[in-house]
């Protein structure tokens, strides 16, 4: 019999929804998928395994203000191979508590959104492994939905799509990063966090750890698994 390993990196807890096979499941912790995760591997053939289920979350920046996290949950619990979704987090301190930051606290106006929406499109019509490359695309609009999944390093905003949203799992993972500069006019400029991350920018004490080539190997590796 082969065996099975459940292996789980778990600094902060899964908030989030996250979605199997395009259906979304409410959570606020990963009891579920662990409970569905050990029922479907109970009815399963055993040559599908060896079975797994793994979640990491790592900082992409840190200070004593802001904090912005970034998480990835790989799941194989049946032929012909697993799922994988990915997951943002960033707090930012308020009143003296950590806040989560959404993207609708960033763009709060239709006109806000819009920029946010056209700037990723226009970005992945131009990444021919994606579904809205060629002459026959086979997506030719970005939806508002699609654009759920983000972190902040010192220097960007980084819009990750999730797995098959906009292209095929292998192609990706795909990802917008937005220079806070070229945001400058098109989100809230109101909200603490900009003035948080400046402060802890200009004062060093931060560290920022967004590495596009190891995050791009990591989950290659992850999915491959």
């Amino acid at each position: 019999m082969k065996k099975w390993g459940l292996h789980l990196l778990l600094p902060f807890s899964l908030l989030s929804c996250t979605q199997k096979e395009s259906k979304p499941v409410n959570m606020d912790d990963l009891s579920t998928l662990k409970k569905e995760f050990l029922q479907q591997i109970h009815i399963s053939n055993v040559k599908e395994g060896p079975f797994s289920f793994n979640y990491q979350f790592r900082t992409i920046f840190s200070s004593k203000e802001v904090i912005s996290l970034f998480g990835t949950l790989t799941v194989h619990d049946r032929l012909p191979h697993g799922w994988q979704r990915y997951e943002g987090k960033t707090f930012c301190i308020v009143n003296d508590q950590y806040k989560e930051v959404a993207l609708d606290d960033l763009f709060i106006t239709e006109i806000q959104k819009e920029f946010l929406r056209k700037t990723c499109e226009a970005h992945l019509k131009k990444d021919p492994t994606s579904y809205f490359a060629g002459n026959e695309p086979l997506r030719t609009t970005l939806s508002q939905d699609d654009i759920r999944t983000f972190v902040m390093d010192d220097q960007y905003l980084i819009v990750i799509f999730q797995p098959y949203s906009v292209g095929g799992c292998g192609d990706g993972p795909f990802l917008v990063k937005f220079p806070f500069s070229d945001l400058q006019g098109h989100w809230n400029s109101l909200h603490p966090i900009h003035s948080l991350l400046k402060q802890a920018t200009q004062s060093c004490a931060f560290t920022s750890s967004w590495d596009l080539k190891q995050f791009y190997e990591g989950l290659l590796e992850e999915h491959n698994q």
